[in-house]
């Protein structure tokens, strides 16, 4: 695969269009990763956010980072023919993280998290059609589409506005961006970094977490630093989004975690565009992100990222949580001993393959360390194991008529797109 971040001379080609070695293959630059990826399984097109370095994570040891390196070329999305197994294009959007094809509108979106832009993309010219523009520091990730409305929600988790002084985002930054999917126009934002503390959500004196009184109920309290915006699902009418409560960010402890029993799912109502609905997670669940829900059970799969040192007194590791939402007015966690879901270091990205012919359905949490494997079979809950493919597996897409996995990883120094395919028992071959 090229590069994440192309040499001067390569963008000045790349921008005319006349580059013949825009597609070649590259090295991997520092901080180089990969994000979403999305497919249009009628084209047969596989759109891979290739993201290069991300700047806030450099400022403060390059300080001339911005200034010399970030530009309209920092990062890119490949575009991979999987009938033909070759690269056909590089659509120039930087820092792109969240990805989503929209089969309904035939369009590609894609958010750039960077420039706090979602980018509309046809996937028949690989052109940027047109661009819609969200407030400065949103820093928009995951995307979801609600084929009702025809809105597509998107989490904007922030980004420090001086990182060189304060870590930690605005809470006015914390949101969910609701977008007129069919004219591309910015709704409105609906903000989750205000949300007050709810019943059985208790701050302690060792979480070192400040609470700012709520000012329309001063019988509840905010916490300072807001609520993470995870991914984001559609299922049944409505829009769920994973959070957390978040602790600070400038703290210097690698290891300092969030408050325990503050992980959380909303629930949003797209027509009204406002939170409807809130329940915490369980204390085992710390810092909920990765997510996938099962249309036909209307089961939710979390991915639980922290952990805790054996000797920091908390017992904590990344895990797998299931919530019933059935009943979408009560949404209900699945008992799960953690142990049995536990996965594979650095979760993040999950997905679904429903194979009919072979009557099984699989679920891949992919993780930085390896993919975990479950059986989610209705009445079949179980995990099959682990499979390492190579370092840095955290995003995953699957073509659900070949059961082929797709892993953008790094390998040796070089961006490879890495193409697997599994068995009926949810095992890699």
């Amino acid at each position: 695969m090229p590069s994440g971040l192309p040499g001067p001379a390569e963008e000045k080609l790349l921008a005319s269009g006349t580059d013949p070695k825009a597609l070649a293959p590259g090295v991997a630059q520092d901080f180089d990763k990969f994000d979403f990826q999305a497919y249009d399984p009628a084209l047969h097109l596989l759109f891979v956010a290739h993201t290069g370095p991300t700047p806030d994570s450099l400022i403060a040891e390059h300080a001339d980072f911005v200034t010399t390196r970030d530009g309209p070329f920092d990062g890119h999305i490949i575009v991979f023919n999987t009938q033909s197994n070759e690269l056909v294009g590089r659509v120039p959007v930087p820092q792109v993280a969240g990805m989503l094809y929209v089969p309904q509108l035939d369009k590609v979106f894609a958010a750039d998290a960077q420039d706090n832009v979602i980018a509309d993309i046809n996937p028949h010219t690989l052109k940027v059609t047109s661009s819609i523009q969200l407030q400065d520091n949103e820093s928009p990730d995951a995307m979801i589409y609600d084929p009702v409305e025809r809105r597509l929600f998107v989490s904007d988790p922030g980004t420090p506005v001086d990182p060189l002084k304060d870590m930690n985002t605005l809470r006015t930054n914390q949101n969910v961006a609701v977008i007129d999917a069919v004219n591309d126009k910015l709704i409105q934002y609906i903000n989750l970094g205000n949300r007050d503390l709810i019943a059985g959500e208790n701050i302690r004196p060792a979480d070192k977490l400040p609470l700012d009184q709520d000012k329309n109920d001063p019988g509840k309290f905010i916490p300072r630093f807001g609520h993470d915006v995870g991914h984001i699902q559609f299922d049944s009418g409505f829009i769920y989004v994973t959070s957390q409560v978040l602790p600070d960010a400038n703290n210097p402890d690698p290891f300092f975690l969030p408050p325990a029993g503050t992980g959380e799912l909303f629930q949003i109502d797209p027509l009204k565009m406002q939170v409807v609905n809130e329940i915490i997670l369980p204390v085992s669940c710390s810092s909920p992100h990765g997510f996938a829900i099962d249309p036909d059970q209307h089961v939710g799969y979390i991915a639980c990222t922290d952990f805790a040192p054996a000797d920091s007194g908390r017992t904590l590791f990344e895990n797998l949580v299931r919530v019933d939402l059935t009943n979408p007015n009560i949404m209900k966690v699945i008992p799960t001993d953690p142990k049995t879901a536990r996965l594979q270091g650095g979760p993040d990205i999950i997905r679904i393959d429903k194979n009919s012919s072979l009557n099984i359905d699989v679920l891949f949490v992919a993780c930085k360390a390896g993919i975990s494997i479950f059986e989610i079979t209705p009445g079949k809950f179980h995990k099959l194991g682990d499979e390492i493919i190579g370092k840095g597996t955290h995003t995953i897409a699957i073509n659900e008529e070949t059961q082929e996995v797709y892993l953008p990883i790094t390998i040796g120094g070089r961006p490879v797109l890495r193409i697997a395919k599994y068995n009926p028992s949810g095992q890699s071959i």
